[in-house]
């Protein structure tokens, strides 16, 4: 059995944009402490590896030059005040690590590659968004279809829609586009499907879904569905972008998923596609010291006390 990877930078700790922001990156290494300790616990098979800045001739694949210029040299943003050089390059290594993680992927080392500070979706081609900079599943995704032939389908559940990630790739017919978030809340985008461009959005809490509520049950629901779209797309890649924030103690979300919910996604995807390469992205998620660190190690020890053989083929 390949064992799963970790990409993980010490760095991440200090993705800080101030000391009062929801999203602070104590998270990632807390959630790197857990899951290596639950994999030691476990007897699971982890390997860490360094994340690395991703280059300016990578990022202006998907990104305007105006704006690379703005993050990299002059090192000032939306998301921040004034130059801040140190969380450019934090914003750098965010992108690096999850090319790092498909690298590991696509040369077959692991089935399973996990980036907490992934699946930065809210990033557009030529401006930050949401607490995101750079688009690091967008431009996995282009790699991955344009350079090596594949097709990929991305999963999102966080409990914001994924727009940046949905705008950057729906002209590449080889990238399908699910997510399911919160109706009603930022960026207030994702209330419509696109099939002939194989975008898929469930908003819930929009008129018509009332049936579904806002919980683990219409997480499910859309687990289901995609799992449907992505067998028929014959995905060769899936990156789901699993962000905490739909759990019910989430303060930016009124979504109510629980630990189990998010186990249940775990267990049908892995099952249903048990030889795809998964890249799987932390998203967002604002508990920092409690829930939203604890989701992906907690995942991990229910999956593997209920299927051990599910297990190995482990996604979160």
């Amino acid at each position: 059995m390949k064992p799963t990877y970790l990409i993980h930078s010490d760095l991440y700790a200090n993705w800080i944009l101030r000391p009062n922001h929801p999203t602070q990156g104590r998270r990632f290494t807390k959630a790197h402490d857990l899951l290596l300790a639950e994999s030691a616990r476990y007897g699971m098979q982890l390997k860490v590896v360094p994340s690395r800045a991703v280059t300016r001739e990578e990022l202006s694949r998907i990104h305007d030059e105006t704006y690379l210029e703005e993050v990299l040299v002059d090192n000032e943003c939306g998301e921040w005040v004034g130059p801040r050089p140190d969380l450019a390059e934090i914003a750098s290594l965010f992108v690096g690590g999850t090319l790092t993680a498909l690298d590991l992927l696509l040369t077959e080392q692991t089935k399973t590659a996990i980036h907490f500070p992934g699946a930065k979706h809210h990033a557009q081609y030529d401006h930050s968004s949401g607490f995101c900079v750079f688009a690091d599943f967008a431009l996995a995704a282009e790699i991955a279809t344009r350079d090596h032939g594949l097709k990929v389908a991305i999963f999102d559940i966080d409990a914001h829609h994924g727009d940046g990630t949905e705008n950057l790739t729906a002209k590449n017919k080889d990238v399908l586009t699910y997510s399911v978030h919160e109706w009603g809340i930022f960026p207030g985008t994702g209330n419509e499907d696109h099939e002939d461009l194989n975008i898929f959005n469930l908003p819930l809490g929009f008129d018509g879904h009332e049936e579904l509520g806002k919980g683990d049950t219409a997480l499910n629901f859309a687990t289901d569905h995609f799992i449907t779209e992505t067998e028929k797309f014959k995905a060769d890649l899936i990156m789901i972008a699993c962000g905490a924030d739909g759990h019910l103690e989430d303060p930016l979300s009124s979504l109510e998923y629980s630990v189990a919910g998010f186990v249940e996604v775990a267990l049908k995807l892995r099952s249903s596609f048990p030889q795809t390469p998964i890249l799987l992205g932390g998203a967002g998620g604002y508990l920092p010291d409690t829930r939203t660190p604890e989701v992906c190690p907690q995942s991990l020890t229910k999956v593997r006390n209920k299927y051990v053989d599910i297990y190995n083929y482990r996604i979160c």
